[in-house]
């Protein structure tokens, strides 16, 4: 009787020691506010005329605009002398739409060891990307007046293209085909690396009577292809590397990625690894992006200061002339004015080339180059750890955004609001 009595004490431990060493977790954030605002565009037109001037204005609610709205799975699993296993996928969804879930934000699985670090594959944020959501003033949220993260939420018609930019203009968010390893942290430094290499890259063969050698199948010798080796239709690949250091209250980080996308087409998109809030990529045709993050924060107790720098070049692999450029630099602080009221306040300027744009012999940038500024103040009531009241207002103005002989040139203002809730669980 007392061993079958040991036998089932020994039994039932063995399982609670199996439970506890494997664990799934269901988490997400649901936000929902009234958004809205107005943008006034200037669309150039003759000088000394009042042509081009459109003013959009609209309210309504909306979903995700300080975080977007996700669903996301978890899981670890303890496999003994410090390594463990563990995966996350996680959706985008929208309140506002029927359809509810939406496309994958993350999803990828990896093992761990402590006191070194991890390895991981599949789709996940790039180094630019995590620096960004450590060292950013108003927490990466949706609504216009950050050039670090550009974005705008609301029915006026406030996608950012009316500001000279486009959403997540200054870097690509996360990426697909990728594996990564992140160390831990040594002396107060960690770094991180990611490789992308896209699962189409392949190179195809053929022969060719001519004999002429082997190019492109786009270039042709009179009416005579005279290809013989060829690129599939859309290969990307590159990598991208991060440093992070922590001293008592400071925080600084660099990064550096740079992705190549490769076809057999004479064309670029100027959107090529460019990726919307939802994740989902764009194809891109014959593209070099090169991408630099460089940030500092500084906790003094009362607030939190922080100083951001980014710079992005998209270029054509064809012609080399031909590119699209962002720079800006934003300084901003946040505090906690009392323990449940938080505030925060930022500041930036920046420059936008658009594609095309050309280089002069002596190199020098030609117009058109946009001039942006911006600023954002936003609120938060926390009304528990996991659930807050918001409230956001930003404005983006863009200047010189493009110019012609004997025109007005093309400016836009924009401003952006929302008062919401959000939850996260």
């Amino acid at each position: 009787m007392k061993k079958s009595l040991f036998a089932l004490a020994a039994v039932g431990a063995l399982a609670g020691v199996a439970h506890a060493q494997s664990s799934v977790t269901v988490y997400g954030i649901i936000d929902e506010g009234l958004t809205g605002g107005n943008t006034n565009s200037s669309l150039g037109g003759a000088a000394g005329s009042s042509t081009g001037n459109i003013k959009t204005t609209g309210l309504g609610f909306t979903s995700g605009n300080q975080s977007t709205s996700r669903i996301g799975l978890k899981g670890s699993e303890d496999l003994g002398g410090g390594m463990s296993a563990f995966f996350t996928y996680e959706f985008k969804v929208d309140n506002d739409d029927k359809s509810g879930w939406s496309t994958t934000r993350q999803a990828f699985v990896g093992v761990k060891k402590n006191g070194w670090g991890s390895i991981a594959a599949g789709t996940q944020n790039t180094p630019v990307y995590d620096a960004v959501l450590a060292s950013d003033p108003g927490a990466v949220n949706n609504i216009a007046g950050n050039l670090v993260t550009t974005s705008a939420k609301g029915p006026q018609g406030a996608t950012p293209v009316a500001s000279g930019t486009s959403t997540n203009q200054p870097y690509a968010t996360r990426l697909a085909n990728t594996a990564s390893i992140k160390t831990d942290n040594f002396s107060g430094f960690q770094a991180r690396a990611l490789i992308l290499s896209s699962a189409g890259n392949s190179t195809q063969t053929g022969t060719n009577t001519g004999g002429q050698g082997q190019v492109k199948t786009s270039d042709t010798l009179g009416t005579t292809q005279i290809a013989t080796t060829y690129d599939a239709t859309n290969n990307q690949n590159g990598y991208g590397i991060g440093l992070d250091y922590t001293w008592q209250k400071l925080f600084v980080t660099a990064n550096y990625q740079a992705f190549k996308a490769q076809s057999t087409a004479n064309t670029i998109s100027t959107t090529v690894l460019q990726f919307s809030p939802s994740g989902a990529t764009t194809a891109a045709q014959n593209a070099d992006d090169s991408n630099q993050y460089y940030a500092a924060t500084y906790d003094f107790g009362i607030l939190k200061a922080y100083a951001q720098y980014i710079n992005r070049k998209i270029g054509n692999d064809v012609n080399s002339t031909e590119f699209s450029k962002y720079t800006a630099q934003q300084i901003g602080v946040n505090s906690y004015v009392t323990p449940t009221i938080q505030v925060w306040g930022s500041a930036a300027i920046g420059k936008y080339f658009a594609y095309p744009s050309t280089v002069s012999a002596s190199g020098n940038y030609m117009p058109s180059a946009a001039n942006l500024n911006a600023f954002q103040l936003g609120a938060n009531y926390w009304l528990s750890k996991r659930s807050n009241l918001y409230a956001i207002y930003g404005q983006t103005a863009t200047s010189n955004y493009s110019t012609a002989q004997g025109s007005n040139p093309v400016a836009f203002n924009q401003n952006n609001y929302s008062v919401g809730i959000r939850h996260t669980f």
